[in-house]
């Protein structure tokens, strides 16, 4: 198939969450680290081959580095959630136009440049998991993370506040009779690996070597009940006071417990579901689909080419 019939295929929306935890699609959801080598890996067969290198996809966590675009790590990451999508749909070849997000506060700022780092190759051709793939991105679309998850969530009458708790950032937007406040959107840099960087402090003081995240993330995804070991202990103390703090920190934004309906979503969820009691106030919704943001991005895409093509 040649590159030009490529382009003319009919476009697909893939929407893709860029979170320093996981990447997700709207079916699809692994992990954000990027290996690269010179050599075929040897064991995985979880790896892209672009450009003559080959990079292992998915076997731990990015460190949070602020800047998406300061390396390809998420360019890379990009091309796997592509290839993931469109093994569901059960096709290679693709004319693509990807939805993606960045945290509430940053998309004013960063919009343009994240969508030119996204289409630093709009052809490319790559080998993932045995299959070759042939993909035109004809477009980028860039959303606000959080907001596109809460579409559908509920007729947004009254006073709503929205905050989405990832890996590396804590956003928090406030919905008035269905209307996003703009003055309210805040990106904090208080993601869950705050969290996670404090339990690994303790438990290496306490057992004097590292402690590997793949250990303590089941206990922050489904809590600690049952469990009294001092491991589970240290994560139920520190776990507890992030909650306290986030809990302190919608306060601020002007979260009133019976007044404003919350909704929280993002990986951070899970903690405040398992350490802290915020979960049994009244108008405190959990939005569990870790896929949301992404098909939100998509629902907003189509949205927005719709009315495009109605001017």
């Amino acid at each position: 198939m040649t590159e030009k019939k490529i382009e003319e295929m009919r476009p697909v929306i893939i929407g893709v969450d860029h979170g320093y935890g996981n990447i997700k699609t709207a079916h699809k959801v692994f992990l954000t680290g990027v290996d690269r080598s010179d050599e075929e890996p040897v064991v995985s067969r979880n790896f892209i081959r672009y450009r003559d290198k080959y990079y292992v996809i998915g076997e731990n966590h990015m460190t949070y580095q602020g800047e998406k675009t300061d390396s390809d790590d998420f360019f890379i990451l990009t091309l796997a959630a592509i290839a993931e999508e469109l093994d569901v749909r059960g096709f290679c070849d693709a004319n693509v136009i990807l939805a993606a997000g960045l945290p509430l506060a940053w998309v004013s700022r960063q919009k343009n440049e994240f969508r030119k780092y996204l289409m630093q190759d709009i052809d490319p051709e790559f080998d993932f998991r045995g299959k070759h793939y042939r993909i035109h991105i004809g477009k980028v679309l860039i959303f606000p993370q959080g907001y596109a998850a809460v579409l559908h969530a509920g007729d947004m009458a009254g006073e709503n506040m929205l905050v989405d708790i990832g890996n590396g950032t804590m956003n928090v937007m406030r919905i008035v009779d269905r209307k996003p406040i703009e003055k309210s959107v805040a990106t904090e840099k208080y993601g869950v690996s705050i969290c996670m960087r404090e339990i690994r402090g303790e438990l290496s003081r306490l057992y004097a070597e590292d402690v590997p995240e793949s250990m303590i993330e089941p206990m922050l995804r489904s809590g600690c009940a049952g469990r009294h070991d001092q491991i589970s202990e240290k994560i139920r103390s520190v776990a507890t006071r992030y909650t306290e703090e986030i809990i302190r920190r919608l306060s601020i934004y002007g979260f009133r417990e019976g007044l404003t309906k919350l909704y929280i979503i993002g990986g951070g969820g899970c903690l405040l579901k398992n350490y802290s009691d915020i979960g049994d106030k009244e108008g405190v919704v959990f939005i569990d689909d870790i896929c949301a943001n992404a098909k939100g991005f998509e629902y907003l895409a189509e949205r927005k080419l719709e009315l495009k093509g109605r001017r």
